[in-house]
């Protein structure tokens, strides 16, 4: 739920001060009319992690029913602002836990507060604190017990995506083929593809370089492929974004949220986030759990082939992010140079392993 419009939208981390937390949290129901913030302690979180956005761990002093922290989300005071307005990436994340959060069967954290400003992409989230959940391990890979768990939970959104009743809310959202991705997807691409054949620990197999040399004649293809059933995905689905407790998983950051076939973010989550031996070569296994997933929902019929060709498109697909990732090599640190190279890593093995590069042929 987001504060009421009267509540002034804050624009830095020193605005988020005790009177507009307390309204913000009265205005969602988390406390009385009675209650009230006291104090308000910040301190940056997620510096390695949180490129496009700045996230804060608030701690809070207040009356008795007060938690005791919130996450709050503000937009990065880096030149990466640009591209996140470029994609509408905030208003993107702003109208998810506006109108999709608590409709979809998706767990996220509660969203106590979601608002971008009308003129500009000043915006701000302020989320329930999942700080005492486990946080996927993107730098060494999921288990293979939890990258199941997240496909379930994303058949049930990519299943709700698709019914009527949500038309309305899924075509506010744009197409992952976008006449933006299409122009600047290859040239970033490019430019990642010469750092990382540069810095490969490992041969690349020649029809993986034939792609990547050619990689602006393949993308349009992929992404007319990869909108031909369009419901809602999540776009970023990175195994640091899933929180687990217990049998419990929540989902966070739906900046790249966009229209686009389920089986890409199944492509995604699968081909990057589990190692190449936790993955054991068991796509098809997993995209027929997803299938059976979708179809409990009561999803519209999805056919095996056309399933399993959208996955291969995604695997090769999303090869772009990691690549993407990788153009700034040089200034980055060791930790994440390093995940940028295992990314790579995995994602070619797998588009070796499915034989995605067929699709394209």
């Amino acid at each position: 739920m987001s504060a009421p419009t009267a509540v002034p939208l804050p624009t830095t981390i020193e605005d988020l001060d005790a009177p507009w937390l307390t309204a913000v949290l009265r205005a969602d129901g988390v406390i009385g009319s009675d209650v009230a913030v006291r104090a308000v302690r910040a301190e940056r979180i997620a510096l390695d992690t949180g490129f496009s956005s700045e996230l804060h761990r608030l701690s809070l002093d207040g009356d008795p029913g007060v938690p005791a922290s919130v996450v709050a989300k503000l937009p990065t005071g880096t030149v990466v602002r640009q591209a996140m307005d470029m994609v509408g990436g905030y208003a993107r994340e702003v109208a998810f836990y506006r109108d999709v959060a608590g409709r979809a069967p998706l767990r996220t954290p509660r969203a106590h507060a979601a608002r971008i400003a009308e003129d500009s992409s000043d915006f701000v989230l302020v989320l329930e604190d999942l700080g005492d959940w486990r946080v996927g391990n993107h730098f060494e890979g999921l288990s293979l017990a939890d990258a199941r768990r997240c496909v379930a939970e994303l058949a049930g959104l990519h299943a709700w995506s698709v019914t009527p009743d949500a038309a309305a809310t899924v075509s506010a959202f744009p197409s992952l083929d976008s006449p933006a991705a299409r122009q600047a997807f290859p040239a970033l691409f490019a430019e990642g593809w010469a750092v990382y054949r540069q810095r490969a620990r490992q041969a690349v197999p020649p029809a993986v370089a034939a792609f990547g040399d050619r990689i602006s004649e393949h993308v349009p293809r992929l992404l007319e492929g990869l909108t031909e059933r369009p419901g809602l995905i999540h776009g970023d689905i990175r195994a640091d974004n899933l929180f687990f407790r217990g049998d419990d998983l929540a989902i966070v950051d739906f900046q790249l949220t966009a229209r686009g076939v389920g089986a890409a973010d199944v492509a995604y989550l699968v081909s990057q986030g589990l190692t190449t031996e936790t993955r054991g070569g068991g796509d098809e296994r997993l995209v027929r759990e997803y299938l059976e997933l979708l179809a409990g929902h009561g999803a519209p019929a999805y056919a095996f082939e056309d399933a399993w060709r959208h996955y291969r498109m995604g695997v090769a697909f999303f090869l772009l992010f990691p690549v993407i990732a990788i153009r700034g090599y040089e200034g980055l640190p060791d930790q994440a140079r390093e995940l940028c190279l295992r990314l790579c890593e995995r994602s070619i093995a797998t588009i070796t392993d499915v034989d995605a590069l067929e699709v394209l042929a």
